[in-house]
């Protein structure tokens, strides 16, 4: 086996996306000065790295995954939220071996989040302060979820 190493597939949706207006609305009527919020998915794989490339071609052609038609893929090296993302996730996470289902060659392991990114007027992150009340009074229930910064 050859050596593990961890990537993060970043896919968001280019057309509307009505769970993230809901968030939006709610956050407004909770005072916070959010003027935009953007969801992803983020499936974080942990591959063997002979089969990494091959992955990063396969995530692609998963229809219940990406559709090219409505999604956004950004493929990261660094499975870590980027400043001024949340990603979220249950406490229970247990990495599973397929991918929606299909065995990917190299896969050892693959988990499924969900990254925020609030921004402000100007279409910046807004800062960390808010994003910790959003994440913290709405966007994870500690009850059953984790927030990753």
């Amino acid at each position: 086996m050859s050596e593990l190493i961890e990537r993060a597939y970043v896919i968001t949706l280019t057309i509307p996306d009505n769970e993230a207006f809901t968030a939006l609305t709610t956050l407004a009527r909770m005072g916070l000065p959010v003027d935009a919020a953007v969801r992803s998915d983020v499936w974080i794989a942990t591959v063997e790295a002979a089969h990494a490339a091959a992955l990063d071609g396969t995530i692609g052609t998963i229809e219940t995954v990406y559709n090219p038609n409505k999604h956004r893929l950004e493929i990261r090296s660094n499975a870590r939220p980027l400043p001024g993302e949340v990603w979220i996730t249950a406490l229970d996470e247990t990495p599973a071996i397929t991918v929606s289902g299909r065995t990917v060659d190299g896969v050892r392991g693959i988990v499924r989040r969900t990254a925020w990114r609030l921004l402000d007027e100007h279409g910046a992150d807004v800062p960390a302060g808010i994003l910790d009340r959003a994440t913290e009074s709405f966007l994870c229930n500690p009850a059953f979820q984790k927030a990753i910064r």
